[in-house]
C-alpha cells in the first residue's frame, strides 16, 4: 500500500470525527419552546400592569341663564251684558245666554286698555253696562329657569397586574452520527520457510549447492525476460 493511500484514509477518519463532534455540539444548542396545555402554544411575555376603566368620565356642564317668557293676547272676543240692570254675578262668565258677542277688534275704538278675561263696567257710574273681553294667551318664547353649572368627575381606573409568562424549554439533541469504520489494510507479511540440510558432517558441498541454486535462479530470470520481450515484439 502506498503512503498516499494511507494518508487519504487518515484524513477521512479525521473528517468523520469532526462532523460527529459538530452535530453533538449543535444538538446542545438547539432549543424549542414547550407547548402549552391550553392552546398548544406558549409565548413568553414580561410582567406588566394594565389600567382598566371602572367608571367613565362625566363631563361638567356650563349651565345656562334664565329665559323670560314672551307672550301676547290673541283671538279677542268682546261681549256685552244683556241680563238686566243688576249685572252679572261673580261666576257669570261668557259665553252665555245673558251675554251678546259683538266686536273682535280689541285695539280699535279705544279698547286697547280694557281688562282681558274679566268683567268690567264702562260708562256712567250707576248706569254703566257690563262688558267682557275673552282672549287666548299666546306664548312666543317659552320661559326657562336658570340652570347652574355642574362640575365633571374624572374617569376612575384600577390597576390589574399580569404576571410574566415563562415557557418551559426543551433541549432537543439530534441522534449521534457514527462515522463508518474502514477496516485497516492487511499488512504484507514475509514468510520464512526453514530448510534443514543434512550434512553428515560434510559441508563442502554447500557452496556448490548454493552456486547451483543461484545459477538456476539466474536462468529462470533470463527466461522470464526473453518471454516478456517476445510478447512485446
Amino acid at each position: 500500500m502506498s503512503p498516499n493511500s494511507t494518508s487519504a484514509k487518515a484524513l477521512r477518519k479525521a473528517a468523520y470525527a469532526a462532523g460527529a463532534m459538530s452535530l453533538a455540539v449543535a444538538g446542545i444548542l438547539i432549543t424549542v419552546p414547550a407547548a402549552s396545555a391550553e392552546d398548544g402554544t406558549c409565548t413568553p411575555a414580561p410582567a406588566y400592569d394594565e389600567q382598566v376603566l371602572v367608571t367613565p368620565e362625566v363631563p361638567g356642564t356650563p349651565g345656562s341663564p334664565a329665559v323670560e317668557e314672551v307672550w301676547h293676547w290673541g283671538n279677542f272676543q268682546r261681549y256685552s251684558w244683556t241680563g238686566g240692570p243688576g249685572g252679572p254675578g261673580a261666576g257669570d262668565i261668557p259665553p252665555g245666554d245673558n251675554w251678546q258677542a259683538n266686536t273682535v277688534s280689541y285695539e280699535g275704538a279705544g279698547h286697547g286698555t280694557d281688562p282681558v278675561n274679566e268683567i268690567f263696567q264702562a260708562g256712567t257710574p250707576g248706569k254703566a253696562d257690563w262688558f267682557y273681553w275673552s282672549a287666548d294667551k299666546i306664548i312666543d318664547v317659552e320661559g326657562q329657569p336658570a340652570v347652574p353649572p355642574t362640575e365633571g368627575t374624572p374617569a376612575v381606573y384600577t390597576t390589574v397586574h399580569h404576571d410574566a409568562v415563562t415557557c418551559p424549554v426543551t433541549v432537543v439533541t439530534p441522534p449521534t452520527v457514527t462515522p463508518p469504520t474502514t477496516p485497516a489494510p492487511a499488512e504484507e507479511t514475509t514468510h520464512t520457510i526453514p530448510v534443514t540440510v543434512q550434512t553428515d558432517g560434510d559441508t563442502s558441498w554447500i557452496p556448490v549447492a548454493a552456486g547451483g541454486l543461484g545459477a538456476l535462479a539466474a536462468a529462470s530470470l533470463a527466461g522470464a525476460g526473453l518471454l516478456l520481450r517476445g510478447r512485446r515484439s
